[in-house]
């Protein structure tokens, strides 16, 4: 990853078990320092001693300055990242870690919040509710997962009157949607994340609300449809007075790296946002998980790290 922003280390003050196949990490500076401050949707960027990257989202309230904690799930076909730290990482071990980044951030000038997670997506949506407990702004907050085991910081979250959990093997009827996003009010935002399968219903759900008011976040790519057939296509850098060819299977983020133009990325995957590049000519191909509808069909920017062109031709402002 090309960034200014320089790595620190970071210990492992407690390593908890949150809930089934999710642990909690604190990181602390080892020598009692404060840490640099972050908001409520940031994230941290961990440097794993596998040469895994990964980025997590920040879960605790965004005034604490002396620690960062993170809730990491084991994924079901683990990469190295969740596997590694689930089976390597103890309390006192240090680690790299990047300065928190936001790419979800919360506005903090809504009138109220309605707030859904599913399973660890309720990670990055934590801080934002303690935001709005500490400022006095009105929010409610509905958990899905698949069990009440699998879910984090449930007895904290169900003493709570603005929380409602939802557990499929307790409650096997569909979660209502449409009458909870029918019931949003004028300035009130929507904030989600969680599966694709539920990103996707809220969206829909949500069609009658304006864009600028629905916010999502994803920790998981979509996969590719079969109507995406991958083409070649050619990428103009205007900075750099470049023409460069993507070939079917690679990225375009693989192609600039290969010809050494220096960009910031972390995920791969089309979920973080890190890559975010302004688009020049042509019409891109979206395929991430992080703009909404209308920067889509506004075509000023992509996600080059997994998005393509429809056209031969691509200007991208690198």
């Amino acid at each position: 990853m090309s960034s200014s922003a320089q790595p620190m280390t970071l210990q492992v003050a407690r390593f908890v078990a949150e809930a089934r196949g999710v642990v909690s990490l604190e990181l602390v500076d080892p020598c009692g320092g404060e840490l640099p401050e972050f908001a409520p949707g940031a994230h941290i960027e961990l440097r794993l001693p596998n040469n895994q990257v990964r980025l997590y989202s920040l879960l605790n309230d965004s005034r604490e300055r002396y620690r960062y904690v993170i809730a990491v799930a084991l994924a079901e076909r683990s990469e190295g990242g969740s596997s590694y730290i689930h089976g390597h990482v103890r309390e006192g071990d240090l680690l790299q870690v990047m300065p928190p980044r936001n790419l979800f951030p919360l506005d903090t000038s809504a009138q109220s919040y309605c707030f859904i997670a599913g399973g660890i997506g309720v990670t990055p949506l934590l801080s934002m509710l303690s935001w709005c407990q500490q400022a006095g702004k009105p929010w409610r907050l509905l958990y899905c997962a698949r069990s009440r085991g699998r879910a984090i910081r449930v007895e904290e979250l169900a003493a709570l009157p603005q929380v409602t959990l939802h557990f499929d093997d307790e409650q096997p009827q569909r979660v209502d949607l449409e009458a909870l996003l029918a019931g949003v009010q004028p300035g009130e935002q929507v904030w989600c994340c969680g599966p694709q399968g539920m990103m996707q219903a809220v969206e829909q759900a949500a069609g009658h609300l304006p864009v600028e008011h629905l916010h999502f976040e994803s920790f998981t790519a979509a996969p590719p449809a079969d109507d995406l057939a991958e083409h070649p296509f050619d990428i103009v850098l205007r900075r750099s007075n470049l023409r460069l060819q993507v070939p079917v299977g690679r990225s375009i983020l693989e192609v600039l790296q290969e010809h050494g133009i220096k960009v910031t990325f972390a995920c791969r995957s089309g979920v973080c946002g890190a890559c975010d590049t302004a688009v020049c000519a042509g019409e891109p191909d979206h395929r991430d998980m992080v703009l909404n509808a209308e920067q889509r069909a506004s075509g000023k920017r992509m996600l080059i790290c997994v998005s393509r062109a429809k056209g031969d031709v691509l200007e991208l402002d690198l």
